[in-house]
């Protein structure tokens, strides 16, 4: 996490993953980053995001 933006745990490149704010919760949440084609699944607790695992 970066100033509310998600950031993808793989490349590091795409910087604006998807947008969390401090009210999100989100559980098991599949987030594709276009950069390294990658997918992850994500919970996002309270404006903090955790990984699951990834694809």
């Amino acid at each position: 996490m970066r100033n509310g933006w998600l950031v993808c745990p793989v490349c590091r490149r795409n910087k604006r993953l998807l947008h969390v704010l401090p009210e999100t919760t989100a559980e098991n949440l599949e987030v594709f980053c276009r950069d390294c084609k990658s997918t992850l699944k994500v919970d996002i607790s309270i404006g903090q995001s955790v990984e699951r695992r990834s694809q």
